[in-house]
């Protein structure tokens, strides 16, 4: 009998996660896209097999069909209930036959074939003629009234009141132990809804400015591995449990960055009683991290969950017997670092953006096994400081290239320069915290403000400090950055300042 490989990709899950700077309704889109290629897809499935599901996370699903008959239902059914489930996103599907294809050939085909469908416009499950009324937020079809923070009638979409259905009530039941379960992912822990942050101020309130941090994560050359193994895996019955190695390597990971960073912050902040956990998850699944972060937490929770990544991907490949990829897989992410109001929308993609760039560089890496390059993990990152919305290449070269042709833009960071990148941090901050009146740290900034004006001025300025601040300038190896800005046009100095400055601040800043 033959078998059918069956794909989904859900389309818009970027738009309809981030319609609004909500984070309560990001939150609620956010638990509704993890029960989209989950549960949802599972309860469509007749007879359901585990062992049969390659792929089904991220707004993506493989599926492998014994039959054709259970197949043309779920084509015939699944899409109608994913957008009923939420509003505003929209499902391509595809199926290859397996009888004429291997594994490998046939899921590059199922690619093909759902990258033509999803140029091919759908309709969306929320219309409405133009006199009809719309939300004033979102500009979606009138659904439902709800009173706002200020008690007023607000007219809400069907998409914002899934949203808000999703987490309803949890807000108010403080005391009461919270259901989500991206959260839960995340942390490993069961918490009461008081200590998640309902609202984006909750994240920031226990630090020291208004700055949060997205970041996106992703692994290298998953692609790739399906290419090499995926016909051994599927001879062997084992694609189910190489997707479900991935998810734990990932969940696992990311289980130890909030231990490591997250969970020593809250400890630091016991004598808060008000006191919220300083991340929201938006994605987790498969090799997929997205997360929202106060904007301090933000570069250590990365660099402890990409180093953890490694660890526990070796780990799954190792009990999975995976041949060639024993020492696991690597992952690079993208930080912006955005103000709590700045539309998230922008701030997903412009992570996401960062993430191409951190993998572009780790792309031809030296170190390989026998089916080729694996990739190491890498770190890049971006401070927006105006509202002036642009691509990743634009915003570098009208924010960070000065009139001489200077670059401030010193990422992406291996995990190795990410340890240089630290310890001089570590340096900025003991030297800022000291009783001295030497000010060395604001220097620095005088310095970087100089580059974007003189040269020469910055380079006086240097050799001033390396005569008056002997020791800091020497612990931070000022003469190296002196001489890499002199010689190849580039300069750390941008990072070090702004890095160091989401440790200060105030509200307003």
């Amino acid at each position: 009998m033959s078998k059918y490989l069956y794909g989904a990709s859900v389309q818009g899950i970027q738009s309809f996660i981030f319609k609004t700077n909500k984070l309560a309704e990001i939150i609620g889109a956010s638990e509704l896209i993890e029960q989209l290629c989950t549960s949802l897809f599972e309860k469509s499935v007749t007879d359901f097999k585990k062992e049969n599901l390659i792929m089904g996370a991220a707004g993506n699903v493989k599926y492998v069909f014994d039959n054709m008959d259970d197949c043309k239902k779920v084509v015939r059914n699944f899409p109608k209930s994913a957008m009923e489930h939420a509003p505003g996103v929209t499902v391509s599907q595809a199926v290859v036959n397996l009888e004429k294809n291997d594994l490998p050939s046939a899921i590059d085909l199922l690619e093909k074939k759902l990258k033509t469908q999803r140029n091919i416009s759908q309709r969306p499950i929320e219309m409405g003629f133009m006199g009809v009324e719309r939300s004033r937020r979102t500009g979606g079809v009138a659904y439902t009234q709800r009173n706002d923070r200020n008690n007023k009638k607000e007219v809400i979409c069907e998409s914002t009141a899934k949203k808000r259905s999703a987490i309803a009530s949890q807000k108010e039941k403080g005391e009461d132990q919270s259901k989500e379960n991206l959260f839960k992912k995340i942390s490993g822990l069961d918490v009461k809804n008081r200590e998640i942050a309902f609202d984006i101020s909750d994240i920031t309130k226990s630090g020291k400015n208004s700055w949060i941090a997205v970041i996106h994560a992703d692994g290298n050359g998953l692609g790739s591995i399906i290419q090499n193994v995926g016909g051994l895996l599927m001879k062997e019955s084992k694609f189910s449990a190489f997707s479900n190695a991935i998810e734990t390597a990932t969940k696992n990971a990311v289980q130890q960055a909030f231990r490591d960073v997250i969970s020593s912050d809250v400890i630091s902040k016991e004598h808060k009683p008000d006191y919220r956990y300083p991340i929201r998850p938006v994605v987790l699944g498969g090799d997929d991290l997205t997360v929202i972060i106060r904007a301090d937490l933000a570069l250590e929770f990365t660099k402890v969950f990409l180093r953890a990544f490694e660890i526990t991907s070796r780990e799954e490949f190792e009990a999975l017997g995976l041949a060639g990829y024993e020492k696991g897989i690597t992952a690079c992410a993208g930080i912006a670092y955005v103000k709590e109001s700045y539309p998230l929308h922008y701030a997903l993609n412009l992570a996401e953006d960062l993430c191409g760039d951190a993998k572009k560089k780790v792309k031809a890496s030296d170190c390989e096994n026998k089916y080729g390059n694996i990739p190491k993990s890498s770190v890049a990152f971006y401070k927006v400081q105006d509202s002036f919305v642009a691509d990743l290449k634009e915003l570098k070269e009208r924010t960070l290239k000065t009139s001489s042709g200077l670059d401030f833009y010193a990422g992406p960071y291996l995990m190795n320069e990410l340890d240089q990148l630290n310890n001089k941090l570590d340096i900025i901050a003991k030297e800022a915290n000291a009783s001295d009146k030497s000010k060395a740290v604001g220097k620095l900034r005088q310095i970087v403000s100089e580059y974007y004006k003189d040269d020469a001025t910055a380079f006086f300025m240097l050799e001033r400090m390396k005569e008056i601040n002997s020791d800091f300038y020497k612990e931070l190896q000022l003469e190296n950055e002196k001489n890499n800005a002199k010689k190849n046009n580039k300069s750390q100095l941008l990072d070090l300042i702004t890095l160091h400055s989401f440790n200060y601040g105030n509200r307003e800043n």
